[in-house]
């Protein structure tokens, strides 16, 4: 049992899209749970300095999302490619499980970047499952 996205955007455990936000939040300057330092919120992700959901709504969206059922509609998935693609060169290369089934990091990143644009340009929500 796993997320199942739509579109070919990504297709894993729920445990490995965890470690995947993890790391585009560390890409991104945030934080995203479970958090090393114990005084943060386990149920929390913190934002980069001076980053709203007004300058990154896509990030937002990403961020609060479930990660087991729901969608991104559409409109929305072309704003969160356009903030995700910034962040391929920050991603790491070294990764396990899954996210090293799907080629790692980076190029997770970049299936879930393909499948966001493939969504919005059909104007399709990006759907989980």
């Amino acid at each position: 049992m796993g997320l199942n996205c739509s579109h070919n955007a990504f297709d894993g455990a729920y445990s490995a899209f965890n470690r995947f936000r993890q790391e585009v939040a560390k890409a991104a300057g945030c934080k995203y749970p479970p958090h090393d330092d114990k005084s943060l919120d386990c149920d929390m992700w913190y934002t980069a300095d001076g980053m709203t959901e007004e300058t990154n709504p896509g990030l937002y969206e990403f961020f609060k999302h479930s990660d087991c059922d729901g969608d991104i509609a559409p409109d929305m998935c072309l704003i969160l490619a356009a903030e995700l693609e910034p962040l391929l060169d920050l991603m790491p290369e070294e990764s396990g499980g899954h996210i090293a089934r799907n080629g790692g990091y980076r190029q997770t990143l970049q299936s879930f970047i393909d499948g966001l644009k493939e969504a919005g340009q059909a104007g399709e929500p990006l759907d989980f499952h």
